[in-house]
């Protein structure tokens, strides 16, 4: 009897484990992937290595607080766009469409205005800012959360300048490097993420991976009661690919001998966005502060 009872436990612990395999052993590193959404045997999964990251530039990500009925929206994207445009591989956008305190008029959505543009993610940084951070409307934005002149929260005429002084004060603070595999027959992406917290304390941070539209045709307000049914959305935040906020700490196990913190992931792309058309924002953050250390940008194809 006792023989019979120990296998059902053992075929017990095998149905349960099936879903979330770890991986093979690498020291210093410990975590679960779903690895059904790697199409062959999870033995041949192809992970990436990581050559030495000679990067010593930070880069900018600029977060664009916005929204399909505010009417001074558009003119913000086109800021924010143009300084994208002329700091390539540098600066970054994310349009979150959310107002303090998470969704607001400007992103209800209504029998014309359809298309829902928000997510929890975004709801959560809505409600995080509201106060004490100088969130108080749409369109803001800020400046890899960056306080500038006393404030986070920046008006889009500000952007421009805080964007070129971080740059030209080149502030390294942490660095990082990230790498990707797509699988379109699962659509599942795997992401592999290395962090040099560059002999900061690896508990201040935590790593955050951003899921951005590249574009999307929406309906969008104009001022003087005017609307475009066929506006371009650049750069959607459609959520983080792990559901957390404010993303995953460093823990030791993630720590290997050569002093750098390496993350996995696993995702399933939703079947309502075109791999093509999406990329991912991998960042540091200051856990305390908010502010973003370091910021790359990695394609989904």
């Amino acid at each position: 009897m006792k023989k019979f009872s120990f296998i059902l436990i053992l075929v017990a612990l095998t149905i349960t484990s099936c879903d979330k395999v770890k991986k093979p052993f690498i020291p210093g590193i410990s975590t679960e992937l779903n690895t059904s959404l790697y199409p062959g045997a999870w033995s041949a999964y192809p992970w990436p290595t990581f050559t030495q990251n000679t990067n010593t530039n930070r880069n900018v990500l600029i977060e664009d607080y916005t929204g399909h009925k505010c009417v001074f929206c558009p003119s913000a994207a086109v800021i924010a766009k143009d300084i994208e445009v002329a700091n390539p591989d540098r600066v970054f956008v994310a349009s979150i469409h959310a107002s303090p305190g998470g969704i607001g008029p400007f992103q209800s959505v209504d029998a014309s205005y359809t298309n829902d543009l928000t997510n929890p993610m975004v709801i959560a940084y809505g409600s995080t800012f509201q106060n004490g951070f100088n969130f108080t409307g749409n369109p803001q934005g800020t400046v890899s959360r960056k306080v500038f002149g006393g404030v986070m929260f920046q008006q889009p005429g500000n952007w421009s300048n805080a964007s070129n002084q971080m740059i030209t004060e080149n502030e390294l603070k942490t660095n990082l490097q990230a790498k990707i595999n797509y699988f379109p027959t699962t659509r599942g992406v795997f992401l592999h993420a290395e962090i040099d917290t560059m002999n900061m304390a690896s508990a201040d941070f935590s790593v955050v991976v951003y899921l951005i539209e590249n574009t999307f045709v929406s309906k969008q307000k104009f001022p003087g009661g005017v609307s475009d049914e066929n506006y371009v959305h650049h750069n959607i935040h459609r959520g983080n690919i792990d559901n957390r906020a404010f993303g995953r700490d460093l823990l030791a196990t993630n720590l290997k001998p050569n002093g750098k913190y390496y993350l996995d992931y696993s995702y399933q792309l939703p079947a309502q966005y075109d791999p093509a058309n999406c990329h991912l924002l991998v960042y540091t953050m200051n856990k305390a502060t908010y502010e973003i250390y370091q910021v790359v940008k990695v394609n989904l194809q």
